[in-house]
């Protein structure tokens, strides 16, 4: 059962509204971002919480200056996200991960952005890693890219590689669900994110939907956030990526699509593990290792 709102929400420019399961030192943190940094725009900090238990529900039922909405489940990603966009009344809506690291500076230029361009939808930043390297967008139009692995990266490369170089605004097909500002038209019910997806792909079925709606999308290289990211994901979360993927293919290109490209991902993955454990025979190396029992379990977690 999910619980009412805790704090009343006011109309405001900007809503940036996360979802928060167990990530309590990384709410705090951006909590702390938003008292200290003045930004141009009126805005509102809200947090679904997905039935953590590390102490979230206490800091954040304590906190006067955020919206918070307890769900009392774990609502997974998209649905959550949804239930802040109910919750709120603003202009526009900034789906942003608790581990996303902002500046000042780069919220203003997307706000700026957003009021002078009137036909841009969405506008991400520059999206980087700790290391100041460039995070690839996730959505290209073409079913090859889930075909052939090569073509992705290469499309993924060249765009890092044009954000890395300028600073003009560019139109893109998708962004990165970790970071971006949208106006709230475009989820007039409060329905942003197909609820389907749990986790995993949530943006990208949204990047497709709106590409096929002809709506703008837009990076702003000109200004970048830290994402941190990093973590590793369990076996059940990779279970649940292939699953998710599965269900992008099958609602955008078909059953038989989805099939082919599942069997093609399984067969991938034994090969890579059979790659490794052959490897494993004539090498002591720990890098091979680890890989012989990563793609273990990525060729157990296909398997779906």
């Amino acid at each position: 059962m999910t619980a009412d709102v805790i704090q009343t929400p006011l109309p405001v420019d900007i809503a940036f509204i996360t979802v928060n399961y167990n990530t309590r030192e990384l709410l705090e943190a951006l909590a702390a971002f938003f008292r200290s940094t003045p930004l141009p725009f009126s805005h509102s900090l809200v947090v679904v919480d997905n039935a953590s238990s590390d102490g979230s529900h206490e800091y954040l039922a304590a906190q006067t200056d955020i919206v918070y909405i307890p769900a009392g489940e774990n609502l997974g990603y998209g649905r959550a996200i949804n239930r802040g966009i109910r919750a709120t009344d603003s202009r526009y809506v900034c789906v942003l991960n608790t581990d996303v690291v902002l500046g000042g500076e780069a919220l203003a230029k997307l706000w700026d952005f957003m009021e002078t361009t009137p036909d841009a939808g969405v506008v991400a930043p520059r999206i980087t890693n700790r290391d100041g390297s460039t995070q690839g967008f996730i959505f290209h139009k073409s079913p090859l890219s889930n075909v052939f692995h090569l073509v992705n990266k290469v499309r993924t490369s060249l765009l890092k590689m044009k954000l890395a170089h300028t600073s003009l605004p560019m139109r893109v097909h998708g962004v990165l669900g970790a970071f971006f500002l949208a106006r709230r038209s475009l989820a007039p019910d409060g329905t942003l994110f197909d609820e389907d997806f749990f986790f995993y792909f949530e943006d990208t079925d949204l990047a497709h939907r709106l590409f096929e709606a002809g709506v703008n999308c837009y990076a702003l290289p000109s200004c970048s956030v830290i994402h941190l990211g990093g973590s590793s994901t369990s076996l059940e979360g990779a279970r649940l990526f292939f699953r998710s993927k599965n269900l992008y293919l099958k609602k955008h290109y078909g059953r038989l699509f989805a099939d082919v490209i599942k069997t093609i991902d399984r067969f991938r993955l034994r090969m890579k593990f059979f790659k490794y454990t052959l490897l494993a025979f004539v090498s002591s190396s720990r890098r091979v290792a680890e890989k012989k029992s990563y793609y273990a379990a990525m060729r157990s977690a296909s398997d779906f």
